[in-house]
């Protein structure tokens, strides 16, 4: 099964690195610029899986996550790609739906491995 994964981030050279070398592997991958477009997406798609950046124009991604618990709409697992300095993953990311954390730049071999143990995790929920 091709799973549907949604790239938000505002660094469009970053974003089309991650979704080419997730196509590679078969995935079917969609990219937003920001989290205002990324609500839009998730309005109207169902995806598996978003790779978020945190800090983005417009919406930054913890106001994105904040507004995709309140919508009501399927809120699939996250995980934060992002270079903010002092990232980690705390009780506030998970209480928001992130489930892993992955520092920019990011190596693609990595990035295909820890996606694919993120969506074979949900698989088995």
């Amino acid at each position: 099964m091709s799973a549907n994964i949604l790239i938000i981030d505002d660094d469009e050279i970053l974003a089309g690195l991650l979704e080419l070398t997730l196509e590679l592997e078969g995935y079917t991958v969609s990219t937003a610029p920001d989290g205002d477009e990324g609500l839009a997406r998730v309005r109207g798609e169902r995806f598996d899986l978003i790779l978020l950046d945190l800090v983005m124009p417009k919406m930054d991604g913890i106001k994105f996550l904040r507004l995709l618990n309140e919508s009501g709409f399927h809120r699939p697992p996250v995980m934060i790609v992002s270079s903010a300095t002092g990232t980690e993953l705390t009780d506030q990311h998970r209480a928001l739906g992130v489930v892993a954390l992955a520092r920019k730049p990011v190596e693609p071999a990595q990035l295909v491995q820890r996606v694919a143990k993120l969506l074979a995790n949900e698989e088995s929920r």
